[in-house]
């Protein structure tokens, strides 16, 4: 029972250790697929230190384009009837 519950907890332990990546050794060059790795992840961290691009002032009231001075123009309050007219009797019947 002892030698099945320490196999288990040693078995627990390798595995974590077995699943790492292997580490390069003193005289052993890196691989292509680290390099690209290291590559993508420094412009991934190059794009998060840019500011983002400035919005220019997007659409003017008026008009500003196409060669003309802006237009200002009085706005016209609108009025919009909420409550229609009520069916009821018609004064046509008097």
């Amino acid at each position: 029972m002892k030698t099945i519950a320490m196999l288990m907890v040693l078995g627990s332990l390798g595995i974590p250790c077995a699943a790492e990546r292997p580490q390069l050794r003193g005289s052993e060059a890196p691989r292509a697929t680290d390099l690209l790795r290291a590559e993508k992840l420094a412009e991934q961290a190059q794009k998060r230190l840019q500011l983002p691009a400035k919005r220019g002032a997007g659409w003017v009231r008026g008009g500003s384009g196409w060669g003309e001075e802006r237009r200002t123009e009085e706005r016209v309050p609108v009025f919009i009837d909420v409550h229609p007219a009520r069916r009821g009797r018609s004064r046509s019947s008097d």
